[in-house]
Formats: C-alpha cells, sequence, structure tokens
C-alpha cells in the first residue's frame, strides 16, 4: 500500500516529509524534481545511492472523502410526531387551537366549528338539529375536550373525524 506522503516544512536545504502514519522522512532539496512548497503531496524513490522526490498533481490524489466526515443519525423516540403526521395516519384534520375553541363554545350549536374542521356532514347535522340544543350541549363537550388538547408550536391541535 503506498501511503500519502505531504512535505510538513522546509528549512533552507533540507526537506520534511511527513506520511499518514505519523512518520518523518528527511530529504534534500536537490532531490526535488520540483519547487517543494508545504502541503505537496508526493511520492520518494530511492536506493543506496539515489533519492527522488516526485510530486504528484492534485488531478491525481485520491482521497477517501468519508473518512474525513462524520455521518450522525439522531433517532429520538420520545419525540412525538408531528400532528400532521397523526392526522393523515389517523383521519383527522389539523386546526388552530384558539379558533376552534373559540367557534365551538361561541357558535357551536350552529356548527360552525364542524365546518371550520372539515367535517361538512356532521356540520350540517348540527343545523339541522340547533333548535333542539342537543349541538350545543355536544359543541360544549367538544369546546372543554379541545381546550384540554395539548397544541404543538403553532398552536394546532387534531380534530379527528371518528
Amino acid at each position: 500500500m503506498n501511503c500519502m506522503k505531504t512535505i510538513v516544512d522546509i528549512r533552507e536545504n533540507v526537506i520534511y516529509i511527513g506520511d499518514e502514519n505519523g512518520g518523518l522522512q528527511e530529504v534534500r532539496r536537490e532531490d526535488c524534481l520540483f519547487e517543494p512548497a508545504i502541503g505537496d503531496v508526493v511520492n520518494i524513490f530511492s536506493n543506496d545511492t539515489k533519492t527522488i522526490v516526485q510530486k504528484i498533481e492534485a488531478s491525481k490524489v485520491q482521497t477517501d472523502t468519508t473518512s474525513d466526515k462524520v455521518h450522525i443519525h439522531i433517532v429520538n423516540k420520545n419525540e412525538s410526531p408531528s400532528y400532521q403526521d397523526l392526522a393523515s395516519r389517523q383521519g383527522g384534520r389539523v386546526v388552530n387551537k384558539v379558533i376552534y375553541c373559540v367557534l365551538a363554545f361561541l357558535l357551536g350549536g350552529l356548527g360552525i366549528h364542524k365546518f371550520y374542521a372539515g367535517k361538512i356532514g356532521s356540520g350540517i347535522l348540527y343545523l339541522i338539529f340547533c333548535w333542539t340544543f342537543i349541538p350545543g350541549f355536544i359543541a360544549l363537550i367538544e369546546f372543554v375536550i379541545a381546550l384540554c388538547k395539548p397544541s404543538d408550536s403553532q398552536g394546532n391541535i387534531v380534530v379527528y373525524y371518528g
């Protein structure tokens, strides 16, 4: 395996070349076939009598880009799913808690809060039977239930169709 060697220091006529394993090698400036600079990636060829340092062009340097990056994937199992996800999975609709509660309290007997939540059929039933005051009592109960539901960071709650 050919480990990557890099020029780490230059002192007058001495070039210090480090490798990935922490090793350090000294060569003479005249052994370089180029004008050395700190950070140059090089190959070193040597025998008993001669040492030659050759610069590797940047386009030929193969780096492992995944080794210098850290990939972190955090799953928070305690985090509750978003209300949008809950609504789509369980057949509900995301509505603003304050608007829904005000409509249920003030106009609940007419079913206006049902229309706001997208429950058109229930809203029509509330309108038809509003003269019996039964929808008004049910709306009061729905108001209390909605008031007790925790809202998300945008102030929304999920109203279910079931």
